[in-house]
């Protein structure tokens, strides 16, 4: 049996999720300012709000501010919201200070733990923060998982040799199996993103590319020259 879609959201349940009137002349001035006040209502012993429950205001804020008219991008002051504090995989498995922009412009900095996902949400200066990884050119976090490019010379990658591979969390050394040399993939468990939060320690996949060598030696390139004296 499917699950029911849930109804639209309506102009007067937007407002009253936010404490606004729905005949306001302007939501747009207050409506920031408001979606502040039903989140910290929403806090209960300075604990995060439930993520749920914040969706529900999200869900409101957005739906309100797509009424405003369209602005050009030199009026427009925030391309996304809420605000994201982008991180790298290298930041997301290690944190530390980081520096982002609030919704009104302001910037911040804030200590970020080690261990965040991406969608994850971090409160910044008494607003919530959703963080968002961006993928590196060989390094990717998917979910959980921590995903490496390393390029390797063919000749090294053969079954019994130990192969080292530059990660975040310093230096590793594989010896490769057949099953790995067939799949050019060794997977570490639990060498991914650490346990953070209700999330548990991911593991490490290290995808190989394999590189073909070029001879430099003289010997080689003396072999590569007779052919054309002969010519």
């Amino acid at each position: 049996m499917q699950q029911a879609s849930r109804a639209p959201l309506t102009l007067d349940e937007a407002c009253e999720r936010l404490g606004l009137d729905a005949h306001s002349h302007d939501l747009q001035a207050g409506l920031q300012a408001a979606f502040m006040r039903a989140v910290k209502a929403a806090r209960i012993d300075d604990t995060p709000v439930p993520p749920d429950h914040y969706r529900t205001l999200l869900d409101a804020y957005r739906f309100l501010r797509a009424l405003a008219p369209a602005q050009s991008p030199e009026e427009r002051r925030f391309e996304v919201w809420p605000t994201q504090l982008v991180l790298t995989p290298i930041e997301a498995v290690k944190g530390g200070m980081k520096t982002g922009r609030l919704p009104t412009g302001r910037p911040f900095t804030t200590r970020v733990p080690p261990g965040l996902r991406d969608g994850d949400l971090i409160w910044a200066l008494g607003w919530l923060v959703l963080v968002k990884i961006e993928d590196g050119e060989d390094l990717v976090v998917k979910g959980d998982d921590l995903w490496i490019t390393a390029r390797k010379p063919a000749s090294s990658f053969k079954p019994g040799h130990r192969i080292g591979v530059e990660t975040p969390m310093g230096p590793w050394s594989f010896r490769l199996s057949e099953a790995a040399v067939e799949q050019r993939l060794v997977r570490v468990p639990g060498a991914g993103l650490p346990a953070a939060r209700k999330h548990p320690a991911g593991d490490l996949y290290v995808r190989f590319e394999l590189e073909a060598e070029t001879e430099k030696s003289a010997a080689a390139l003396l072999r590569r020259l007779v052919p054309l004296r002969a010519a």
